[in-house]
């Protein structure tokens, strides 16, 4: 079985009435032979809403800080791929992520998780 390159970073938000909902903002790497594809998903009361980009060029190590950035900055699905092109990283939209997710659960597999994914 080969090793996976795969990382993810989540956000938790609480339930505060009034202000928000309880929520959650998932932000995952994996490196394919097509390159590294990135994935965010909105998570909220058993509804995933996604939207998944592969980056053509630039390495794994460089996605998962991109990755990292997003998480700790709460980068939303709305302004995700804003922030992609803002720092100059072409990407591919990739079509039918809707709520089915594109990277794939890897548990139970060999991974090689980044030295960069500690949050």
């Amino acid at each position: 079985m080969m090793n996976k390159e795969y990382c993810r970073y989540i956000h938790t938000y609480s339930e505060l009435e009034g202000l928000q909902h309880a929520h959650s903002l998932v932000y995952c790497g994996a490196l394919s032979a097509q390159g590294v594809v990135m994935e965010l998903r909105h998570e909220q009361d058993g509804r995933v809403r996604c939207s998944a980009v592969r980056l053509p060029e630039g390495s794994f190590a460089r996605a998962m800080q991109l990755l990292r950035y997003l998480c700790e900055n709460s980068v939303g699905l709305e302004q995700w791929l804003e922030v992609l092109t803002d720092v100059g990283q072409s990407y591919e939209l990739l079509e039918n992520a809707g709520t089915a997710g594109m990277i794939p659960d890897f548990a139970g597999d060999n991974l090689d998780f980044c030295a960069l994914c500690r949050f």
